[in-house]
């Protein structure tokens, strides 16, 4: 469902996301009472959205810094997603535009934290929270969320575009295990949800990458897998992909 364009970028909830709002407001009218509870519900799903748009938002922006557009964000349970037009042509812009996200996060905190010290508000505290929380997740480094993409684009700074996606393939496939086992010890199904994407995400960008491997074989790879034979120009990165933050 469409609600937005802000700065020409579609914004699109996934039918999914209400499941999320009907959680987060039922687990208040459960603590708080039906008239509270809803109220405190509906607030707290407003900022989770507004904090994990406007994270995406960050990524985009970032993107077309480098003269990327971005085709549209979608909110799903798990998270946000930007599907960027193409990838930028070289690491460190890869590393700006995964960073970009939590930085949002980290300026929200901010505000969020100034608003605390101004009302004592718990709701503001709240907010804090969840955006710290966030920015620090999406940190972790496992591909295909930010950290993952980080260390992507410092990896193939100095192996190369294909073998730097392999590592952070296997690296994060070793987190997505992590969370699955963490969502079933604790019993936390936002757990298994992330966990469960990683590996649907994980796999895809495998089989991307044993096509690639194959064009390159075959001498048909795109130029942006040929490896570079000037130590001082890195290598490039794919020109289509998905951000993912949460």
């Amino acid at each position: 469902m469409h609600i937005a364009s802000p700065f020409g970028i579609p914004f699109r909830l996934h039918w999914s996301f209400f499941g999320l709002v009907l959680w987060i407001v039922g687990q208040m009218v459960w603590a708080l009472g039906w008239h509270p509870g809803l109220v405190v519900g509906l607030i707290g799903a407003f900022g989770l959205s507004l904090s994990v748009g406007l994270h995406e938002l960050g990524h985009a922006l970032a993107a077309r810094r480098y003269g990327i557009g971005t085709r549209d964000i979608t909110l799903y349970p798990f998270g946000g997603v930007a599907s960027i037009e193409r990838m930028p042509e070289d690491p460190d812009q890869e590393l700006v535009i995964a960073l970009a996200g939590p930085a949002v996060n980290f300026v929200l905190a901010a505000v969020g934290g100034w608003l605390w010290l101004a009302t004592s508000s718990s709701l503001a505290m709240a907010f804090v929270l969840t955006n710290l929380v966030m920015g620090v997740f999406n940190l972790i480094p496992a591909f295909p969320m930010d950290g993952g993409r980080v260390l992507r684009a410092i990896l193939t700074k100095w192996m190369g575009f294909l073998p730097a996606s392999r590592l952070s393939v296997r690296i994060g496939r070793v987190f997505a295990w992590g969370f699955l086992a963490g969502g079933i010890y604790w019993r936390n199904p936002g757990l298994l949800m992330v966990g469960g994407f990683l590996h649907v995400a994980l796999n895809a960008e495998k089989a991307r990458l044993i096509d690639l491997n194959w064009q390159r074989t075959t001498g048909s790879a795109p130029w942006w897998t040929t490896e570079s034979t000037d130590s001082t120009e890195p290598p490039a990165t794919p020109p289509s992909a998905w951000i993912v933050g949460r």
